[in-house]
Formats: C-alpha cells, structure tokens, sequence
C-alpha cells in the first residue's frame, strides 16, 4: 500500500485532534516543502536467513534533491499560537559503507516518518514536536539475491522543529525549517532467503516550500 494512502488510514484515530468548536477562531493551512538531510551514524542489523547476523554503524546519505525527492507535506489547525498536524516526512537513506556481501541497501521509497505534531509560534518562530509511525519501503543486495519491498509499517519515530515564515498576501507563505528525527525500523523485504533489517536512524533535515492557509 504506498504511504499516502497508509498516511490517511493511519490519521484516522487521530482526527479529532483536528477537529475545533464553533467558538474558537481558528484556521487551517496546508504546506509542500523540499530539501535534503544529513544522518548521523546509524546502527544497523541483517539478520538473513542462511548467511546469519551482521551489525555495524553505517554511513547513511539522502540525496534529497535526486529522485525520489525528499519532500514533507502536513495539514495544520492553529487555534491563536497553538496548532495540530499531521505530517508526512518522506525521508530516504543509501548505505554508503556496505560490509562485505552486502552489494547494496536503502531505504529509498522511502523511510516515511507520519507524525501527529504539537506547533506553538513563540517570537516569530514556530516550534513543533511529533511522534508517529515509520512506512518503510527497503531495498537491498545481499549475497548476490535482490530484495525490494513491500511498503510495511516498520517502526516509529519522533521528530522536533523549528521553522520561519515569510507571508505574501492573505493566503501564501514561503517557508524555512530545519528538523531533527530519530526513527526506528524493523524491515522485511521481499526475497527468499529471508531477510529482516533492523535501522536505528538519526537525521537533521533542511527544508524549503510554500504554504496555503484557509
């Protein structure tokens, strides 16, 4: 199931932290944004069916701007300073560092991060800190056998954020942010012998994008 549909079912407990009273005077607004990260060093378990464990720290790279792009898309409800979102941060990871029988792994479409945020504007800053779900989609080399898929629930993660908007007109704002994430996965990709692939991921993000508010 790709990611934005397992974003919308995955969303739908958390719904009525969206949801708001006649009385209050809020707005909603939706934002599409860019960029690239950098990933700390991160631990890594294969665990294979016939060539037994291996665990290493691997040297992870994005290529943010090299398809598939990464990208985060989120809704908001902001009640005066105070705000709710939902978010989808399409993160991605290649391993640059490889042990030996191991031809290749990422983690390209992707290491998706759905989170439910907590936003607060505080001296022209908004701040934001969220946890949810990881939708993985792993690839791997290993031993000469290919492995790829399947888009699975994979683990979690939790991510906090700062960020500046520049507001042209009513409607549109451009926007800057940067964001820290640490996700946890276990993966199984496709292929037989069986593979399981255990990543802890910590990663700085940098994103530039454009906002609508309502």
């Amino acid at each position: 199931m790709p990611p934005l549909r397992f974003a919308i079912v995955l969303a739908l407990p958390v719904l009525p932290c969206l949801a708001y009273s006649a009385e209050e005077e809020a707005n909603w607004s939706f934002q599409v944004l860019i960029g690239d990260a950098y990933n700390f060093e991160s631990h890594t378990r294969i665990e294979h069916e016939s060539w037994g464990e291996r665990s290493f720290d691997g040297d992870y790279e994005t290529g943010g701007l090299e398809g598939p792009l990464h990208y985060a898309w989120r809704i908001s409800r902001w009640a005066d300073d105070r705000g709710w979102e939902l978010q989808l941060l399409h993160h991605k990871i290649y391993l640059q560092d490889p042990p030996a029988g191991v031809e290749a792994l990422s983690v390209s479409h992707g290491f998706n991060i759905v989170s439910v945020n907590r936003s607060l504007k505080y001296r022209g800053w908004i701040l934001r800190g969220g946890v949810g779900p990881v939708i993985t989609h792993a690839e791997a080399n290993i031993l000469s056998t290919s492995y790829d898929g399947p888009y699975e629930v994979a683990g979690a993660a939790a991510l906090l954020g700062a960020a500046r908007e520049l507001e042209l007109g009513e409607h549109f704002r451009l926007l800057g942010e940067i964001a820290a994430t640490f996700g946890y996965i276990d993966a199984h990709p496709d292929g037989t012998p069986e593979l399981g692939l255990t990543i802890r991921n910590p990663a700085i993000h940098a994103q530039v994008g454009v906002g609508y508010r309502f």
